[in-house]
């Protein structure tokens, strides 16, 4: 996956009013915090960091920041921890980063992707995928950006669990483990067919004997 680099500059005023004469001039305010740092108000280009997020798969991702203040820049790693968006203009108005700790663990939500095709599809099946996140813990250096499933060998009625997903060492998985990632439905039809079929058989196993004693149950009861 290509390494996401996000640019920022320090700012210097807060407030509402402060926020709108940003975005009014092609910047998105945004925030920096961590445990060893004080919250530090930054502000981004706006077209450079919407492609960069257009892009993502997850907004609670890892990723650079070159960070600017006095005409010098620092390379910090950070988390995208929030994107706050307007819900009339559906603009980003304001970025929240997190910055890691290369020694301190840290939660993160990781997005899952299955690769290939199941027996299960390749007989006409419906592939469910349940889970397209999966939290877990560890330290920066050691969690990957993704997982990624193979679910070549699934088949009707077959699941993969959270237990069955391997990670690296040092990371830990924060989720049910009982929990369903992938499964493989079988078709819709299959099962309207067995009904039909259950039903259309069902005659079959009254034999004439039988007609004749409900007919005779019948009669005694009427009379």
């Amino acid at each position: 996956m290509e390494k996401i680099i996000f640019s920022a500059e320090i700012r210097e005023k807060t407030g509402k009013g402060a926020a709108r004469k940003l975005r009014s001039k092609g910047y998105i305010p945004g925030i920096l915090y961590g445990p060893d740092t004080e919250p530090i108000l930054l502000k981004l280009e706006k077209k450079t960091s919407e492609k960069i997020i257009s892009h993502l798969t997850s907004h609670n991702i890892m990723a650079e920041m070159k960070l600017k203040k006095n005409g010098d820049e620092q390379i910090i790693q950070v988390i995208l921890k929030d994107i706050q968006i307007d819900p009339i203009k559906d603009e980003i108005i304001h970025l929240d980063f997190y910055k890691l700790s290369s020694e301190r663990p840290v939660i993160m939500e990781i997005p899952i992707f299955i690769k290939g095709k199941s027996i299960g599809e390749e007989k006409g099946g419906i592939l469910e995928h349940e889970l397209r996140e999966i939290k877990v813990e560890g330290l920066p250096r050691n969690i990957p950006e993704k997982i990624e499933i193979d679910i070549k060998d699934l088949d009707f009625g077959h699941a993969i669990l959270v237990k069955d997903i391997k990670v690296s060492e040092g990371v830990k998985i924060l989720e049910d483990e009982k929990k369903v990632v992938v499964t493989v439905l079988k078709p819709k039809e299959e099962v309207e067919e067995v009904k039909v079929e259950e039903i259309q058989e069902e005659p079959k196993v009254i034999s004439q004997e039988k007609v004749e004693e409900r007919r005779k149950e019948k009669e005694e009861k009427e009379s």
